[in-house]
């Protein structure tokens, strides 16, 4: 009997209080790496992928906040327990601070409302308050600055190009006309 009380009472806990698990490595603002190697999405919210505007800034402040600490797990009741690309789908709980909300409040994630979950409209709610009160990307002065220095760092794919391709591709399109030319000419 205390047995089987003892093993419902742990099983509660990781259903209602999430699982630990330690942060070895950040990937992006909304996804990192655990120490058992799975990969863990952020349920509810986006963040600017790294290669666009503010994703290594979204990237550093979860990172700050959670890489290399014991966080809690949590599953979602609503939605699937793994998306697309087979990463776990969790609300994240650091020292009983949703991590989630946290970075939509602090202004580096928007509410991801494409798919059901929990906790839609408190999200929706937390994405408003951090964009109102100016938070994170929402208040960057440097924003500008920081969106005309990677235009800058953006190459033209043309512009990138060494002569030797355009000679490579000229010379497969000559060597097309002709075949076509020799074709039609019989």
């Amino acid at each position: 009997m205390k047995q089987s009380l003892l093993i419902i009472l742990t099983l509660l806990t990781f259903v209602c209080f999430g699982t630990p698990t330690k942060v070895t490595r950040i990937i992006d603002g909304d996804t990192f790496e655990t120490e058992t190697g799975e990969k863990v999405r952020l349920i509810g919210i986006n963040t600017p992928e790294i290669s666009d505007i503010f994703g290594e800034e979204a990237k550093a402040h979860l990172a700050q906040i959670i890489e290399g600490q014991t966080v809690d797990l949590v599953a979602d009741h609503i939605s699937n327990d793994r998306d697309r690309y087979n990463r776990l789908l969790r609300y994240v709980v650091f020292n009983g601070v949703d991590i989630n909300k946290k970075m939509l409040l602090d202004g580096y994630a928007f509410a991801y409302l494409k798919y059901h979950f929990e906790k839609e409209s408190e999200y929706k709610q937390a994405q408003l308050e951090g964009n109102k009160n100016n938070n994170g990307i929402w208040g960057n002065s440097n924003k500008e600055n920081i969106i005309r220095q990677q235009e800058s760092e953006t190459v033209n794919f043309w512009s990138s190009l060494s002569p030797q391709v355009y000679l490579i591709a000229g010379l497969i399109l000559l060597l097309i006309f002709i075949g076509f030319w020799g074709y039609y000419k019989k």
